[in-house]
């Protein structure tokens, strides 16, 4: 696992190196496993495909011995090829010396859901500022996706039969699409990574930087004692010599008390500018803790929700390459419609999340609620009068004062649209929303009469990524988290009140 790994290597290096060893290892558990059901299998002899697996198994050894010979660039592509490379002979030697054997369906749909599962290793195991390798190791898994299927269906004995070009053409097109799409998520996620990788690489570069230069402030400290220590012998030596004058020792004294004076002074300052740095690296430090701790739980919940849709599209493509009947082949299309449409949902989520964090809407304006709640309910007029809502408003802080109104507007409408879509069915539903200035400070409400939060069972759930209360209505669990995440930025802070089956308060104080 760890072949290879060097104290001299950078962190990401390091990382990359164990996880191409992991993956070596997988795949040579994996391929052992089908080696030995194939040989027991055929009563002890060697077919083609455990012959080109009992090659695969041998190369992978090989891979360990790169890495421990530090060739990590030519073990890394020898791994994001070998798979499928190997998948194309077990597919491609049999039919080519005897094509009359076999027809172009089935198509092993083992070993083609084998290359597009492995087509994205290439994007695991190198960096995407590595493009001097990625390309062409993407390019090789794009352009096997492209041509096993040409291949396959020129070594069939049934090419020129009922199975036609545009039909063959269809199931081909359709690997590509998923291979394509699986990539690209793929590709997303990996810079997404990366990025937060950087930005946390550069947290701890400047942290270092800090502690270097609290260490030159400690030096500095020592040679200055070094110095005072100096002068007070001096001063000793001068007190000794100027006794035999009264004159002489009254002007030495005063020189003395200024000097101390001085020397004092100096201390003091330096002893604030020792504690201000020490404060700056705890805050630091927590602001380090903060960010990982952040990267931890998003780089989970952004595996947790892709893997529901990506599995879905995998399983789907499974299914349509053992699917002849047309009609069959048009719902399960529809279906892998429906999961990529899935998959967009909570990547432009993922986004919205991005955008705050990053400041894109950081823009300081002159905003007035009455206008930000008008522009709010005419967006929701429809379901305001489906659903019968009365909202009022008493606005006592009606002025304009300035806040960064996309934030702001954001707020309101998740705040609203939450409460008109767990509204209670046993009342007319009413939404009241107010407004005050207290010390500075803008106090907004919004009070609902909905079906309300368990606030016992939910409190510490209640901002947080995808969680939701109320299982029985739709919903994503995203709009508390982000009113949450744009309250802060605006520097404020909210509080809840609820009651269940009674309603709900929101209240947000916002520095004016």
């Amino acid at each position: 696992m760890y072949a290879g790994i060097h104290r001299a290597l950078s962190r990401s290096l390091m990382r990359t190196i164990v996880l191409t060893n992991a993956l070596v290892m997988i795949t040579v558990v994996l391929a052992s496993i089908t080696f030995l059901h194939a040989f027991i299998r055929n009563h002890g002899h060697l077919s083609v495909g455990s012959s080109i697996n009992l090659g695969v198994i041998v190369v992978l050894g090989g891979i360990l011995v790169l890495n421990d010979a530090r060739r990590f660039n030519l073990s890394r592509f020898i791994l994001s090829v070998l798979v499928p490379v190997a998948c194309c002979a077990i597919l491609f030697l049999p039919r080519w010396k005897n094509p009359d054997l076999f027809h172009y369906l089935p198509r092993s749909p083992q070993l083609f859901c084998m290359v597009l599962a492995t087509s994205i290793v290439p994007l695991m195991v190198f960096s995407i500022r590595e493009r001097r390798l990625l390309i062409p190791a993407v390019s090789i898994n794009i352009l096997i996706l492209v041509t096993i299927d040409p291949i396959l269906f020129y070594l069939s004995s049934d090419r020129n039969g009922e199975y036609g070009f545009y039909r063959y053409f269809g199931n081909n097109l359709t690997i590509l699409v998923a291979g394509l799409f699986l990539m690209g998520s793929v590709v997303f996620l990996k810079n997404l990574f990366e990025d937060f990788e950087l930005l946390n690489e550069r947290l701890i570069d400047n942290l270092n930087d800090k502690n270097a230069q609290l260490e030159k402030n400690n030096r500095d400290l020592y040679r200055l004692n070094q110095d005072i220590e100096t002068q007070n012998e001096e001063i000793q030596a001068q007190s000794e010599e100027l006794m035999q004058s009264q004159e002489s020792l009254v002007m030495a004294n005063h020189k003395i008390e200024e000097q101390k004076v001085e020397l004092e002074n100096q201390n003091e300052l330096l002893e604030a500018l020792l504690a201000e740095k020490k404060q700056d690296l705890v805050q630091t430090n927590q602001q380090l803790v903060s960010r990982n701790s952040e990267l931890e739980q998003f780089s989970y919940t952004v595996s947790h929700n892709l893997r529901g849709p990506v599995a879905s599209l995998l399983g789907l493509i499974n299914i349509i390459n053992l699917t002849e009947n047309a009609d069959d082949k048009k719902h399960i299309l529809k279906l892998i419609e429906q999961s990529a449409l899935s998959l967009e949902t909570v990547i432009k989520d993922l986004n919205k999340i991005i955008d705050i964090r990053h400041d894109k809407f950081n823009i300081n304006e002159r905003v007035l609620l009455d206008e930000v709640l008008s522009v709010i309910t005419e967006s929701l007029k429809t379901f305001i009068v489906e659903n019968n809502i009365a909202i009022t408003h008493d606005f006592k802080h009606g002025e304009a004062f300035v806040s960064i109104r996309a934030y702001l507007s954001s707020i309101l409408y998740n705040l609203i649209s939450n409460a008109i879509q767990y509204r209670s069915p046993e009342r007319k539903p009413t939404i009241h929303i107010t407004s005050v200035l207290k010390d500075r400070t803008l106090i907004l409400e919004v009070t609902d009469n909905g079906l309300g939060i368990d606030l016992k069972r939910y409190q510490n759930d209640l901002y947080k990524l995808y969680k939701r209360f109320h299982d029985h209505i739709p919903g994503k669990g995203l709009g508390l988290y982000l009113v949450k995440q744009q309250v802060e930025k605006l520097n404020g802070s909210i509080e809840v009140e609820s009651v269940p089956h009674q309603g709900t308060t929101f209240r947000i104080l916002l520095p004016v």
